[in-house]
């Protein structure tokens, strides 16, 4: 309550006392006929005490009325609330994207936005429910003004990350729907407020959502929450941006010059004449440093060419910076990571080494993967529990190196009788095993004879169960004619079969070149593809997927897999692919003295196959060097994969990058960990990044950057906003609105009961002088 209507209640009781001791005692007259008078007097009394109590009352009320009228009391919503007392349910929405950075009369567009967002706290009532929602964060709830003064007080910089305005106004209409007082009041009569603080930049609002907005609106009990949208943007913003910047493909070869294109654009005025820009490039922080300018005109973009040579194998990281000033920093930079690899291992286990030799030089011939052939008896496990592959040092006779089982990118068994053969204590497919259930990947060539029991134990790791060997010339019935424009006729199985390269067999990774293959017309694998005239029979199991099968057969579901894969999932982490098996139907050994061979695959006459089809199965597993991805956008979570195979008991990896610090920078792996994923709020500011793991001499980097609509400095119409928000209810940066005004705009306004009661106040006063004056006059012709 009031210390001023605490006193105006006390006041009331005034005209009490004061009667109390002004009262007389009526005069005692002893007259001869006493019986009348005493009659008389009675009558008398019980008269003055009416008027006493009449002119009583009235004199509490002109008091009561009068400090009443100083609190100016106004009507809301059928319910009476003194001036500045009512509570007001009140949603509160910055923008917090980057561009609230744009800097106009020496503050930011943030800074303005906070500034008007305290005056309007400011004006609330103490009972109040407050929420504060930034667009950079949606978890919004009620508070008092105290804690919402708080939380403005804590919004110092734009974000690199932030949802749209139409994310923000979901999530104030949810809470809306149930408000929480800070008191336990009921604020069903409440007023609804929705304040937004904006730059209206296009970025911030997503049209498509407004119809399902203003459904969730409709949906909110009366009172409906009144919108004001508080503009704060530039009309005519003055900006110099780095937009995007791309490199194609992002891993290039040793010795390789690294092509960057760099994108400029200039808002502005465009009748001004285009400025002249100078734009600096940094590689690995002064390694090198290329500056250039170029001249951009307002309302357009330019690309830029930068070129690196001479650059060591391993990653880069280039930062691009506008040396030119302007209102908006935050994308005067932009970043980019790429990597210079040395060719990618593919490691090769067989029986006999010599029948690796084609795969081997197939690889060598494509360059992207160097192959290393070791037998079975060359993998062991070290005293620490690592396998690591020991071969011949081909500089130093005699000397033995070592390698990591896990520093393979691909292993592929090919030609191995028995993999279940044990060897030191450990069968090849124990010493595989914990390579695929850590991400590794394995092809399977089976060889002309191999113990089909040997390959069966490993049901956990194996696509497929391998059954007879399928000569297609003694097939019953015969093969139907094949899809091959460059074979005579007839094209029957005398001839081999073909893959059945259908729809659904085109859309998978492995064969996808053929499309383009395709509509060439030309590629002497597609007009005259390989045939293959023995295979194993393969019967998929259920965690597998056939890749492709060979046109052996009219009927479909009698048709034999050629090509059989399976993602590999570690039984401690079940809930994830971590390794992939691909398993072969037919040989690719080198072919003996066997007529016809199983496959015509190893033929190079007018054909390129030899070369492609190994190096699509490594690709295929290994990654596509061209998908390689080490650029991303500020709030995506990068997926780094982690060495394959057990990582040391405790290891750490260490995260270098900007606003990364403290415990932060340590990250804990466990030991089956595959993959690393890093996102906000730990990794969300644009810049270069570098995860390191000195155990074992691994490295990773990757860069983030803004988003490149955020550079977007474009105004929103308003009647994109206001189509929710109502017309009207847009304000100028050069103009202001006070929480009465909203409310008045929306509801109608307030009844404003000061002069009905100034008028009340005044007819009680002259009823009150009219009725004292009576009675006084009255008094005194009783007492003569």
């Amino acid at each position: 309550m009031n210390t001023l209507l605490l006193t105006g209640a006390a006041l009331v009781g005034l005209p009490i006392l004061l009667h109390l001791l002004l009262r007389q005692e009526p005069k005692r007259l002893r007259f001869p006929a006493y019986h009348f008078l005493t009659q008389r007097l009675r009558t008398n009394q019980r008269k003055l005490r009416l008027r006493h109590f009449l002119l009583l009352l009235l004199r509490m009320g002109l008091i009561a009325l009068f400090c009443l009228s100083l609190y100016q009391p106004v009507l809301y919503s059928e319910r009476i609330y003194f001036l500045g007392e009512q509570p007001v349910a009140a949603v509160l929405i910055l923008d917090t994207s980057p561009s609230m950075g744009y800097v106009s009369e020496e503050k930011t567009r943030l800074e303005e936005a906070r500034r008007r967002a305290r005056e309007l706290v400011d004006e609330l009532p103490a009972r109040s429910a407050v929420a504060i929602i930034t667009t950079d964060d949606l978890t919004g709830r009620w508070g008092d003004v105290g804690e919402a003064r708080q939380l403005l007080d804590k919004i110092d910089q734009p974000a690199a990350v932030s949802a749209s305005l139409s994310a923000a106004l979901a999530v104030a209409y949810q809470l809306l729907a149930r408000i929480e007082t800070p008191e336990g009041d009921d604020p069903a009569s409440w007023n609804r407020l929705i304040a937004i603080f904006t730059d209206r930049t296009a970025n911030c609002w997503e049209a498509d959502r407004t119809p399902d907005l203003i459904k969730l609106r409709d949906t909110l009990p009366d009172p409906k929450p009144v919108h004001t949208v508080f503009d704060v943007g530039v009309d005519q913003p003055v900006n110099f941006a780095l937009t995007d910047v791309t490199m194609k493909p992002q891993v290039i070869a040793a010795h390789q010059t690294a092509v960057i294109t760099l994108t400029i654009a200039a808002t502005g005025p465009s009748a001004a004449d285009a400025p002249e820009l100078v734009v600096t490039a940094v590689l690995d922080q002064n390694h090198q440093q290329i500056q250039k300018k170029v001249q951009v005109p307002f309302g357009q973009s330019r690309p830029l060419r930068f070129e690196f040579a001479s650059l060591s194998p391993g990653f880069h990281a280039v930062t691009f910076k506008i040396e030119t000033t302007d209102r908006l920093s935050v994308d005067n930079s932009r970043f980019l990571t790429f990597q210079v690899g040395a060719s990618r291992s593919l490691l090769t286990i067989s029986d006999h080494p010599e029948d690796a030799l084609f795969w081997q030089a197939a690889h060598a011939a494509k360059g992207e993967f160097v192959c290393l052939t070791v037998t079975p008896e060359q993998l062991r496990r070290t005293p620490e529990g690592r396998m690591v592959v020991e071969y011949a040092d081909p500089v130093n006779p005699g000397a033995v190196l070592s390698e990591e089982l896990s520093r393979f990118d691909v292993v592929t068994l090919l030609n191995v009788r028995n993999p279940q053969h044990v060897v030191g204590g450990m069968s090849l497919w124990d010493k595989l095993r914990s390579y695929v259930y850590s991400g590794g990947k394995l092809i399977i060539i089976p060889g002309p004879e191999l113990d089909r029991d040997g390959y069966h134990a490993a049901g956990d790791l194996l696509p497929a169960r391998l059954g007879p060997i399928i000569d297609t010339r003694k097939m019953d019935p015969p093969p139907p004619p094949q899809s091959a424009p460059g074979w005579p006729e007839p094209r029957n199985g005398s001839y081999g079969v073909t893959w059945l390269l259908d729809d659904r067999a085109l859309q998978h990774p492995l064969l996808r070149d053929f499309q383009q293959w395709r509509q060439k017309g030309n590629v002497t694998d597609v007009v005259n593809p390989r045939r293959t005239w023995k295979y194993y029979a393969l019967t998929p199991l259920p965690e597998a997927t056939v890749i492709v099968r060979y046109h052996d057969h009219a009927d479909p579901n009698q048709q034999h897999p050629a090509v059989v894969e399976r993602g590999i999932v570690d039984p401690r982490h079940p809930d994830k692919i971590t390794g992939r098996v691909l398993l072969l139907s037919t040989r690719l050994d080198v072919p003996g003295d066997e007529s016809p061979p199983w496959n015509d695959y190893w033929e190079k006459e007018g054909a390129t196959w030899y070369v492609v089809f190994p190096y699509l199965l490594a690709r295929y597993l290994a990654g596509n060097l061209e998908d390689a991805q080490f650029n991303h956008t500020c709030g995506d979570v990068v997926t780094l994969s982690l060495p394959k195979g057990a990582l040391p008991r405790g290891s750490k990896a260490i995260l270098e990058g900007p606003g990364v610090v403290g415990s932060d920078q340590i990250l804990d792996l466990g030991e089956q960990q595959a993959e690393l994923r890093l996102g906000p709020p730990r990794v969300v500011q644009p810049g270069n990044y570098e995860v390191t793991l000195e155990a074992l001499r691994w490295r990773e980097a990757f860069s983030l950057n803004i988003a490149p609509q955020e550079t977007n400095l474009e105004r929103l119409p308003p009647e994109a906003i206001e189509t929710l928000t109502g017309p009207g209810s847009l304000v100028p940066l050069d103009k202001n609105r006070s929480l009465r005004e909203m409310i008045e705009q929306t509801y109608g306004g307030p009844i404003d009961l000061f002069p009905w009661l100034l008028l009340g106040l005044f007819s009680l006063y002259v009823a009150e002088a009219f009725l004292a004056n009576r009675f006084y006059v009255t008094r005194r012709l009783h007492t003569r």
